[in-house]
């Protein structure tokens, strides 16, 4: 009888040794730490994640999920693609607007030169004239001022209209740039909203996730 008394004390005194040490943060169950239990198997992370992984909503849920991020990847490739385009085409018409301008700037100094050469020509004719005294002299004089006269209105009326059609091109060429700007604009408004959605999307992966 005391053999028997001694042994269950013994094991009494073992159980309170043992669970002697728990805590309220390791548990206030009455099980050794090394037990399994359901409630641990299933709270465990690798099965709570095989759990999930064999369900089919969850299998579903991650290739539409999957799927559609490739969808709007996609999207968002071929508007990047589309803006380098714009870009490339911004940047040839803006060379094309420096080449143009140019040539109009050297429309202009060509015909400054001729007006300055004109203005030369006459007063070396004016001093000439005043310098003869012949009537002969007098005649070639004016034939000549009269053909460089009508020379130099014909290369005036040639550098205007050069110069006019340079600066419809100009025009044109200003416009289409605006109107690139704004596609630009557009196209960077789109991509700032498309980002937020993708945004959106991954964060409501997240949390489907950890669900």
């Amino acid at each position: 009888m005391m053999k028997k008394s001694a042994r269950l004390w013994q094991g009494i005194k073992s159980d309170l040794h043992r669970y002697s040490h728990a805590t309220f943060h390791e548990g206030t169950h009455r099980q050794a730490p090394g037990d399994s239990t359901p409630w641990r198997d299933v709270s465990s992370p690798v099965n709570r994640l095989r759990a999930w992984w064999l369900s089919p909503v969850a299998k579903g849920s991650v290739v539409a999920a999957w799927c559609l991020t490739c969808v709007v990847g996609a999207y968002c490739f071929s508007i990047q693609q589309d803006a380098k385009g714009t870009y490339l085409l911004n940047n040839v018409l803006l060379r094309n607007l420096h080449e143009e301008s140019q040539r109009a700037n050297a429309n202009a100094e060509r015909a400054g030169k001729l007006q300055e050469a004109m203005r030369q020509y006459l007063s070396e004719e004016t001093n000439r004239k005043q310098s003869t005294t012949k009537l002969a002299e007098d005649v070639v004089f004016r034939e000549s001022m009269k053909e460089g006269i009508v020379n130099y209105e014909l290369e005036l009326a040639r550098e205007r209209g050069r110069a006019d059609a340079t600066h419809e091109c100009n025009q044109q060429l200003a416009q289409e740039l605006m109107s690139l700007r704004r596609e630009i604009a557009q196209v960077q408004k789109d991509n700032v909203t498309l980002v937020g959605e993708i945004e959106k999307l991954q964060r409501l992966l997240k949390r489907s996730g950890q669900l």
